[in-house]
């Protein structure tokens, strides 16, 4: 059995959790239950929560909480991440790491921040995590060319749900 953990990345206030809450039309994300993304063929157990909201040691503690109360042990998993490089939180360590270095890992990078003040450094953070075999990186930029905040959200939406459409085909 393959698993496969995607993670929406970026950094502190991307709009990461809110992208997950409206991927999932719900912001709350119950123990031992999994989630589906209309038209994506597979179910989540979801962490909306980031390691940027708690330390790198919580953050997989509590991963692997939902992990193992999932009905499926957690086969299709689905968070946030940022891409901090900090010692006490850095993502390749958390992604190195148990639980998630026995899943294939799709990182979809939102280039750019909710409000368009900030860039992701998309190929600092590929180079920073280019030893990883079980990573595929994928870019969610549909939103680039386009002004107003709901617009953008639907566009970076629609562009998670069709590459989560083809990994999970």
């Amino acid at each position: 059995m393959t698993k496969n953990a995607s993670f929406l990345v970026g950094f502190n206030n991307w709009g990461k959790t809110r992208s997950i809450y409206d991927l999932f039309g719900r912001s709350r994300f119950y123990f031992g239950r999994t989630y589906i993304i209309s038209s994506v063929n597979a179910s989540f157990t979801v962490l909306s929560a980031s390691n940027d909201d708690y330390s790198e040691r919580t953050f997989i503690q509590k991963a692997q909480e939902r992990i193992n109360r999932s009905p499926d042990k957690g086969k299709n998993f689905f968070g946030a991440l940022c891409p901090s490089r900090e010692p006490g939180n850095d993502s390749r360590r958390i992604l190195e790491t148990a639980p998630f270095n026995r899943y294939e890992i799709h990182l979809m990078m939102l280039k750019y921040k909710w409000d368009f003040h900030a860039e992701l450094k998309i190929e600092a953070i590929e180079q920073y995590l280019s030893g990883l075999s079980n990573i595929r990186f994928h870019v969610v930029n549909a939103d680039s060319n386009l002004q107003g905040d709901s617009e953008r959200g639907s566009a970076r939406e629609s562009q998670i749900i069709l590459q989560l459409g083809a990994i999970y085909a």
